[in-house]
């Protein structure tokens, strides 16, 4: 282990212990958080006191005849090439349930590794600042692989992977696709897996998955195994427009050299990465619709067509919309179980306005976020045990109120039921 890593794990703090202190950019950390199932997620980073976009590695393979490294830090050693960003080098989660496994590929049958640690980011990026328009994901083989899925979550996070695989059915090594299928499935195939989540082992299915196509650029060549199937998946990709509500840039970069399944040279790399970031990614169908915030986050499809078809639910990190009454005023009311202690930010309420501007949302109390696509939101404060929460939202005349939304916070799955709109 180097000493810059050693030193950066003395400084460890938890994703809720990121800001924009000083005193936090000043050196060196390793940022851990946890999976919904408790899988520790790890992050060599190194951050700006100002920064300007955020530059995520990806783990690729380690090698199978040696024993692997866990946690596993990919490129950690880039980030001094990028003083003004803040740079994350993410270890694969799945080392530490399975530590004798050199590369999962994200894949579990028992969570969604590549939604935990796409939420990882949003929420990391949301505490120091950042746009998620402003995150680059980067990495190569399996590393550029997790890169366009995590991509496809994050929805206008720019993914740029090199040789990447793109269907793990089809990757030929299929030693290492036995050794996933044994420490990472517990015996269970990758062809089950996909079956039940196709989202989880294909890229063109997350992106189905997500109804969204996020900026990309694919470097490969001629030499790589995957290169026929790589231009095939471009080509598909095109044809998602009118299946997403959001579709960025999609690239491919051919190299001239034929070295099959290997990644560039660093300086050229260093360099490509910071030329590709300042490409303008425009996206669309994506609201507010105001200067400077309309290409930020997508208009939601909502999940709940009216108060009588809400039932009883359990709420989770992603907002679960409901068709709003089209008018400038709303009044929500709804009956909330909180099994944990009471929280200031115990949930999350969310509006989803047409007609509106930013400066009239924020004087009505909601802030806005790309994290987990919450938009415009305001805390809702949870006691312990059961309450009534009544909530009332009036904008501007002219304006309507197409959704509103619902979402865990700090309080894990609250259950709400009896949920009134007026």
């Amino acid at each position: 282990m180097s000493n810059k890593i050693a030193a950066a794990m003395d400084a460890t703090l938890t994703l809720s212990d990121v800001s924009r202190d000083p005193e936090f950019s000043s050196r060196d950390r390793v940022i851990t958080s946890e999976t919904t199932r408790g899988l520790g997620i790890e992050a060599f980073g190194n951050f700006a006191a100002e920064p300007k976009k955020l530059l995520c590695f990806l783990p690729s393979a380690q090698r199978r005849d040696a024993p692997p490294q866990a946690p596993f830090y990919p490129r950690w050693s880039w980030a001094s090439g990028f003083p003004e960003w803040d740079v994350l080098s993410l270890s694969d989660p799945m080392l530490n349930a399975s530590p004798e496994l050199a590369a999962s590929w994200f894949a579990s049958s028992e969570e969604d590794i590549v939604s935990e640690l796409a939420a990882f980011i949003g929420e990391f990026c949301e505490r120091r600042g950042i746009s998620i328009a402003d995150v680059v994901l980067y990495g190569s083989s399996m590393g550029g692989y997790g890169a366009l899925m995590i991509a496809a979550e994050l929805k206008v996070a720019r993914a740029v992977a090199e040789v990447p695989q793109l269907d793990l059915l089809l990757y030929p090594d299929k030693d290492s696709l036995a050794d996933v299928e044994k420490m990472a499935l517990h015996g269970r195939s990758l062809a089950s897996l996909t079956e039940e989540h196709p989202e989880r082992t294909n890229v063109y299915e997350r992106l189905l998955s997500t109804r969204a196509v996020p900026p990309m650029t694919i470097i490969t060549n001629r030499g790589d195994s995957a290169f026929q199937e790589t231009l095939e998946f471009v080509d598909r990709v095109q044809s998602l427009a009118d299946q997403s509500d959001s579709v960025g840039s999609v690239s491919l970069h051919l190299t001239s050299r034929n070295e099959g399944h290997s990644v560039q040279p660093t300086p050229f790399m260093l360099q490509f990465l910071k030329s590709v970031a300042e490409i303008p990614a425009p996206t669309t169908t994506y609201f507010p619709p105001i200067e400077g915030e309309s290409s930020r986050l997508a208009f939601p499809i909502w999940h709940v067509d009216d108060g009588d078809s809400w039932g009883e639910r359990e709420l989770n990190e992603s907002v679960t919309w409901i068709k709003g009454t089209g008018e400038s005023e709303l009044q929500i009311a709804f009956d909330v179980e909180n099994p944990a202690a009471a929280s200031t930010k115990g949930m999350v309420f969310s509006v989803a306005a047409k007609g509106s501007t930013h400066e009239a949302l924020t004087q009505h109390g909601l802030r806005f976020s790309t994290y987990r696509s919450i938009g415009y939101f305001k805390y809702v404060e949870l006691p312990a045990g059961t309450s009534t929460q009544t909530i009332s939202v009036r904008l501007e005349s002219g304006a309507s109120i197409e959704a509103i939304g619902l979402a865990s916070w700090d309080v894990r799955s609250p259950l709400v039921r009896d949920l009134r709109l007026s």
